[in-house]
């Protein structure tokens, strides 16, 4: 790869960029703008590879470049957000806020769910100081006096990665994906007032029930998402189901504490005919597949395959050939594809800030996606659908019911996903 590794994403997106993520936290209190201006503006110094603006060079090649103005900190507007431009300072990142709600906005490719907390949790840590005059436990948050750790900006290096083949190969056969939902969307405006939905389980309730049911919490909530498609979709239609997991495998390539986005999903196919197994024996199909695919050699085939499509983009002349390349082999359009997503990759540290945040949530541009956050006592839920009947979503609150997880929810509300937009090409 030529250039910045966190650039290639903005290649593969289309008119609109929606691969963003959107942090909301819902404090304890209101929120205190003039505390989280001087806040975000001493955190975000700590992490100079988030700093960055877009540049599209004569030959066509999007790179990333430093960019030292600061980081656009204002009260929340009706609409999306906008990132690279003159809204944003050029950044990719910004963060607004409302009442009690602090959102933090970033272009996906920079880096993934563990990145971002990087940022997020020190920025909450410098905002405790200022608008509470108290310093908190620290714990492993990376504050502005924080040294930079060994391979905190490390990439895998594919000379030092061996391309062995893995013990067992994913289920190819296709599954039901909900076309018409996506094609109705797309008509107009990619994911345009779509809804999402928040949700609180208690964790101690939900890793027991998770243990008596030979199960995880990625592999319970894969089981329940499984029902919850089964109730809505016709046996003739939907014959086959294949549930997606979000897999952090930075460890397998030799980066455990990089920031970049490198991230891989386990697929799991469910034939239609489990529909009426009970819980515990679809968590169990799902946790042998979840674990047979967690071998590293999956993760360095994943890796490779990432890796020489990006040299195959550089290879292109011109930025709309280097774009048509890009979009055509981007691992969003090849298979396997799911029917449905769930993003869970650990519980988070975080330290003293705990009795400061009552809530997180990670909205994005998904659909039938689950995202998971940790907090305390409770997983914090992001269910993400496009149908306005929101069917999927009451379809999943039923199987819940049924299996007697008790559950909180917090309503319905506008997704408002960043958009990113790309620079004019240099004369």
């Amino acid at each position: 790869m030529k250039q910045n590794p966190d650039s290639y994403l903005l290649y593969e997106c289309g008119k609109f960029i929606t691969f963003n993520i959107r942090l909301k936290l819902v404090m304890r209190d209101k929120v205190d703008p003039a505390a989280l201006h001087a806040a975000a503006q001493k955190a975000f110094r700590r992490f100079p590879y988030y700093a960055k603006e877009i540049k599209i060079d004569k030959a066509g090649c999007i790179d990333l470049i430093p960019n030292d103005r600061p980081l656009a900190v204002t009260p929340t507007k009706s609409g999306h957000p906008v990132l690279g431009g003159a809204e944003a300072n050029y950044h990719l990142c910004s963060i607004d806020y409302q009442g009690d709600t602090i959102y933090f906005n970033m272009y996906h490719g920079l880096c993934g769910g563990c990145g971002v907390m990087f940022w997020i949790k020190s920025t909450l840590y410098h905002y405790v100081q200022e608008a509470y005059g108290v310093s908190v436990e620290r714990g492993n948050i990376k504050t502005a006096d924080t040294p930079f750790i060994d391979g905190e900006t490390s990439y895998p290096d594919p000379e030092k990665l061996t391309e062995d083949e893995p013990l067992g190969e994913v289920e190819k056969g296709m599954a039901y994906i909900p076309a018409f939902d996506y094609a109705c969307q797309f008509v107009t405006t990619p994911f345009k007032d779509t809804k999402y939905f928040e949700l609180e389980l208690n964790t101690d309730q939900l890793i027991k029930y998770a243990r008596s049911n030979d199960g995880s919490p990625n592999s319970i909530l894969a089981a329940l998402m499984f029902k919850a498609v089964c109730k809505v979709t016709s046996p003739k239609v939907a014959k086959a189901i294949r549930g997606n997991i979000l897999c952090n495998h930075r460890a397998d390539l030799g980066c455990p504490e990089t920031y970049h986005d490198l991230i891989r999903l386990l697929s799991v196919y469910y034939p239609r005919d489990l529909e009426n197994k009970d819980i515990e024996y679809i968590s169990t199909v799902t946790r042998s597949l979840m674990y047979m695919q967690m071998q590293p050699e999956f993760s360095t085939k994943t890796f490779m395959t990432t890796y020489r499509n990006r040299g195959e983009t550089d290879k292109r002349k011109g930025f709309v050939p280097k774009k048509l390349y890009a979009m055509t082999h981007s691992s969003f359009v090849t298979p396997p594809i799911g029917t449905f997503l769930i993003s869970y990759v650990g519980k988070e540290n975080w330290g003293g800030l705990e009795e400061y945040v009552k809530r997180i949530h990670c909205i994005t541009d998904g659909h039938l996606m689950v995202e998971v956050n940790t907090i305390r006592d409770k997983f914090c839920l992001t269910f993400m659908e496009l149908n306005k009947n929101h069917k999927f979503y009451d379809a999943f609150l039923e199987a819940m019911r049924e299996e007697g997880i008790h559950y909180t929810e917090y309503g319905c509300h506008d997704r408002q996903l960043p958009y990113a937009k790309l620079p004019k090409k240099q004369s």
